[in-house]
């Protein structure tokens, strides 16, 4: 009884703690407010962001600096020379060619299987459809090594073992569930009524989703699509599993290349680090628009 009132009491302490920062947010800002909420946002960015922000520096400095005490670099410690050697590396740049091919087919395989898919199952009734859907979500409930042996023996069935053609696929698998949940929520927005109006006017289910369902879809597209990559891109299990050679690994492998038994190169593993970054913030940077308004319109939401 005793837990029971501290629970309600403390129920209630959150209750009031919550209306009072709505009420707070609520009110007209005044400059110090405004002040002071800039303020909290620019420590929390800060927070996040300084670790990145020094490792982007530290890949223009030389390794002397990196093992030296100083936190702040001399203009004579600034040197260009650790991208010189990063990209001069034959194994790095196929590392990098293989990342971007494995990444770019599984986001737009998954892409086309999810979308079919989430169509589907926003637009008809079959039996199953739930169970189905539902599936979808269990299978990422799953710990991914739960399914490395099995995933290596089918491929190797299948001789697609050492290629890149297995690894899209999986990836793809991994990708395709939560892309079709994803889509299948933002699909579920749009008004059924327009597919009616459509089909009075000849158009077939394929014409429907090619002309009405994708378009307005496009900022839901762009999630399901940038998380993907994203998956494609960072994957290391599947990747040291399913490749056995330099012809068909990826990127997460090029940042072992710096590293020994004993000792780390620091300022060429970071270097290689900020390299493999830059893709998925480029990527970002051209879609932010579409990606925020997926986000914000239902693109996580799923039904």
């Amino acid at each position: 009884m005793a837990t029971e009132t501290q629970s309600q009491t403390a129920q209630s302490t959150d209750r009031s703690f919550a209306d009072r920062i709505d009420a707070w947010l609520a009110e007209d800002m005044s400059p110090k407010r405004a002040l002071a909420v800039y303020a909290v946002i620019g420590v929390y960015m800060t927070f996040l962001l300084l670790p990145v922000a020094y490792m982007v520096l530290a890949t223009f400095t030389s390794a002397d600096f990196l093992y030296s005490p100083r936190l702040v670099p001399a203009l004579g410690d600034l040197t260009l020379q650790n991208y010189v050697s990063i990209l001069s590396t034959g194994l790095f740049q196929q590392y990098f060619i293989n990342s971007t091919i494995v990444a770019t087919s599984t986001t737009l395989l998954t892409l086309v299987v999810g979308t079919l898919a989430a169509y589907s199952l926003s637009r008809f009734e079959y039996p199953g459809r739930n169970t189905l859907l539902f599936s979808f979500l269990g299978t990422q409930m799953l710990p991914r090594v739960l399914i490395l042996i099995p995933f290596f023996l089918v491929m190797f069935s299948l001789s697609l073992i050492d290629s890149l053609l297995g690894i899209v696929i999986a990836h793809s698998v991994l990708g395709i569930p939560l892309g079709t949940w994803l889509l299948k929520g933002y699909f579920d927005d749009i008004p059924k009524s327009l597919d009616e109006a459509a089909k009075m006017d000849g158009c077939s289910h394929l014409d429907i989703l090619w002309r009405i369902i994708i378009p307005m879809s496009l900022p839901g597209i762009t999630v399901a699509g940038f998380y993907t990559f994203i998956l494609s891109w960072n994957d290391f299990l599947f990747v040291s599993i399913l490749s056995q050679t330099a012809a068909t690994r990826t990127l997460p492998f090029g940042l072992q290349l710096f590293q020994s038994q004993n000792t780390v190169a620091w300022e060429l593993l970071l270097t290689a680090a900020t390299i493999t970054m830059i893709p998925v913030v480029v990527l970002f940077a051209v879609f932010q628009r579409w990606v925020v308004e997926g986000l914000a319109t239902g693109g996580m939401k799923g039904t």
